[in-house]
């Protein structure tokens, strides 16, 4: 059953943690996701909509961070979300890749990794929106640089700023390894609680908001 709320959220940033398959576990484990943290299997990815409807606002924008081996499986994953929101209105729509990450050395070079056809220096955020989604500003650039060597699944915190400039909060963010200013970030490194149980404690709150407002 679709948990559907009117929520308030209107803009969410995503950082999945994703299941991905290396070429090889002889050489490429100790790079995987498993080697560094627990990962969410497709069946429960492909359930997720329905959390992110306890605390999405109708007009929602909604930015994800995607591997690109795996890009196609995230489109796969909001259209499963789709399939089991009964609402029209509050499905998701693909609308572009907001950011893309390019990774360089500290002297400017680029980052490459082993990658599979091309040696691998990006990473995209992909934007899917619901409802009316209004954007504040047309100038906030889409390539965003880093310089140095960042811990696994780190992600720059200039992507939240841009957010912020690009469309109106109150903002969210889920699978958070840090605090940041202006934001909810919950994640096992932020509160040291599993995402669903955090979850359960906004729509909790927001429950007791509206029946107060």
């Amino acid at each position: 059953m679709s948990h559907v709320t009117t929520g308030w959220y209107q803009a969410i940033l995503v950082d999945f943690p994703w299941p991905f398959r290396v070429w090889s576990k002889a050489t490429g484990s100790g790079r995987s996701a498993e080697s560094h943290y627990s990962t969410m299997g497709w069946e429960e990815l492909h359930a997720f909509g329905e959390q992110l409807d306890l605390v999405a606002a109708n007009d929602c924008a909604l930015f994800v961070w995607a591997c690109r081996p795996s890009q196609h499986q995230a489109f796969s994953m909001v259209d499963a979300w789709n399939e089991r929101q009964p609402k029209k209105k509050l499905r998701w729509s693909y609308k572009t890749e907001a950011f893309t990450w390019v990774k360089r050395t500290a002297n400017g070079k680029p980052a490459t990794g082993l990658g599979y056809w091309t040696r691998a220096n990006t990473e995209p955020v992909l934007l899917f929106t619901r409802g009316a989604v209004r954007r504040q500003a047309r100038d906030v650039p889409q390539v965003v640089e880093t310089f140095g060597r960042m811990r696994h699944s780190e992600k720059p915190e200039v992507v939240h700023a841009r957010i912020e400039r690009l469309v109106p909060g109150p903002y969210l963010e889920l699978f958070a390894r840090r605090a940041h200013a202006g934001w909810t970030c919950l994640g096992n490194e932020v509160t040291g609680n599993d995402i669903y149980y955090d979850l359960a404690l906004l729509a909790q709150r927001r429950s007791v908001e509206e029946r107060a407002a």
